[in-house]
């Protein structure tokens, strides 16, 4: 019999575990699991999560509180930092923490379940001594308690939504954002500090400037359209931002799209356009780049390309989404 209940999951692994043990002797390897065990699992208890399990370097621990969870990860990385900068200690032991809430079915004294899927695949795009966590982690915890920086939506193997997710921001990133305030806002002794930098570096200036104004000839977005090369080149890195889930890239590839002149848009850009407003979830914007691909003049096969796109979206939207893009597509 399996029950099912509301948990907060964590996973948490070793940098370069792999490489690290092929290169390590076995009463070397045991003890580099002993110091790490040591080192993290009081902390577990501390803030009152169960081990379920371990596998080699890594931990899947689970939480009632989504809040404890998250400030285990931070005491952990606090841990591990103050013991990396130990001089007396041979090896850095790097965590990183991926962390998930969601209901789970228990069985025995085994976990499964999405938000135990979910956990394990951000562990996998989590970077060492970092702790990210899901929307719903962020939603249900005690945010006055965490300091936190949104990383975006992410497409995970085998999870068919896409997540959002969010990381906790280290001490050094916050005083490093107050600085900066201050300085701005203070302004004191702001201009014997530029003269003082110009003086220091102002060959590489001068070289950086003109390196931008060559890099800018090469990137202008209008420069998209001059090539049959370039447009080939757009569309490929449209797909790859696309297939990764990488919404920042997309947005800046929109980005360029909008300052093209409309009427230049060779169909094939336009086509791709709509894909990537599909994908950024912005019908309107998209309906506007079929527009514009069907207006521009496309070839024969062009225009068939177009028509299929418009059915495979239309058949893959909800009801709601498919009488928004029909009316749109009538406007």
């Amino acid at each position: 019999m399996s029950e099912t209940k509301h948990l907060t999951i964590m996973f948490t692994d070793i940098k370069g575990f792999t490489e690290q043990t092929s290169a390590k002797k076995r009463d070397e390897f045991e003890e580099f699991l002993d110091i790490h065990e040591k080192l993290v699992t009081p902390i577990f208890k501390e803030h009152h999560g169960r081990i379920v399990k371990t596998i080699g370097d890594a931990f899947m621990v689970v939480f009632h509180s989504p809040t404890n969870a998250v400030l285990c990860g931070m005491k952990i990385q606090d841990v591990l930092k103050k013991y990396n900068e130990d001089s007396k200690n041979k090896e850095k032991v790097e965590v990183r923490v991926a962390i998930s809430s969601g209901e789970v079915h228990i069985r025995g004294n085994d976990i499964f379940g999405e938000a135990v899927n979910i956990a394990s695949r951000i562990e996998g795009i989590a970077e060492a001594n970092e702790i990210y966590f899901t929307e719903s982690v962020y939603l249900s915890m005690n945010k006055s308690e965490i300091p936190t920086a949104e990383i975006g939506y992410r497409r995970l193997k085998g999870i068919p939504e896409e997540i959002k997710v969010y990381k906790v921001v280290k001490e050094n990133e916050k005083k490093g954002k107050q600085i900066t305030k201050i300085q701005h806002r203070s302004g004191l002794g702001i201009f014997s500090r530029i003269r003082e930098f110009w003086k220091r570096r102002k060959r590489w200036i001068i070289a950086i400037f003109f390196i931008l104004i060559f890099i800018g000839i090469v990137t202008n977005p209008k420069n998209i359209i001059k090539k049959e090369e370039n447009i080939d080149k757009f569309i490929d890195n449209a797909e790859r931002v696309i297939q990764a889930g990488n919404y920042e890239e997309a947005q800046k590839l929109v980005g360029k799209l909008e300052q093209l002149p409309k009427d230049q848009i060779p169909p094939k850009i336009g086509l791709e356009g709509a894909k990537l407003y599909i994908f950024l979830r912005q019908p309107a914007k998209a309906v506007e780049m079929i527009q514009i691909a069907k207006n521009n003049f496309p070839t024969k096969e062009e225009s068939q390309e177009i028509n299929n796109f418009i059915s495979e979206t239309l058949k893959q939207a909800s009801p709601e989404q498919k009488e928004k893009l029909n009316t749109l597509l009538k406007q």
